[in-house]
């Protein structure tokens, strides 16, 4: 189903706004996830509202529809689009994660739906920047931190795998993964400061 970019558009935003995680403390546990740790709705956070082993259904159920609503606008609503319109698609769909209309334009960090994005744009640097945040999470159990990593790490294999296209016939992308890793700079820049102070949690 291909839609055109004027409708494909708001419709990306209003998927990317569904508040997963706020949706799943508020009807499971009865609270506000946004009083939790971080005060952020993603994954990470959500997790640390649960108990036990439920904490890490809580983080991958979240994180596995979070990531939906990235993949899920480019490829269903523009699978035949010009890429810069995909891009665009994309791009739309994580701004409606990170400022939900659903709660008052506040909202996640955006990794999870960027990586939907970039499996429909892109899956090969996909794969390669989530191993180097794992990497990162197994040396210093700092989700934050590879967060970050990842999102460089994105840009850089976005580049690195086709050099000759990354700049042609594939820009839309290169620029898409390069706003991403300075975009995650700004949603972590809470976390950057704990983790200058020592004070940022570990997972």
């Amino acid at each position: 189903m291909t839609m055109p970019l004027p409708l494909s558009l708001p419709l990306a935003f209003l998927i990317g706004g569904i508040p997963f995680g706020f949706l799943a403390v508020r009807l499971l546990l009865g609270e506000d996830v946004r009083d939790t740790g971080s005060g952020n709705i993603g994954a990470t956070n959500v997790g640390r509202s649960f108990k036990g082993p439920w904490r890490w259904v809580a983080f991958a159920g979240i994180y596995l529809l979070d990531f939906a609503k990235g993949l899920v606008p480019v490829f269903l609503l523009a699978p035949a689009l010009p890429v810069w319109s995909a891009a665009a698609v994309g791009l739309v769909a994580v701004a409606g994660h990170c400022f939900s209309p659903f709660l008052r334009f506040k909202g996640g960090k955006g990794v999870a739906t960027t990586c939907g994005v970039m499996a429909a744009l892109d899956w090969f640097a996909l794969v390669i920047a989530i191993g180097a945040f794992f990497a990162v999470l197994l040396v210093t159990r700092v989700t934050a931190l590879g967060s970050l990593v990842l999102g460089f790490a994105l840009a850089a294999a976005v580049v690195l795998r086709e050099p000759s296209t990354a700049f042609a016939t594939r820009w839309p992308v290169t620029a898409l993964a390069l706003f991403f890793a300075l975009f995650f700079v700004w949603t972590h820049r809470s976390n950057i400061q704990r983790m200058h102070a020592g004070r940022q949690a570990r997972a």
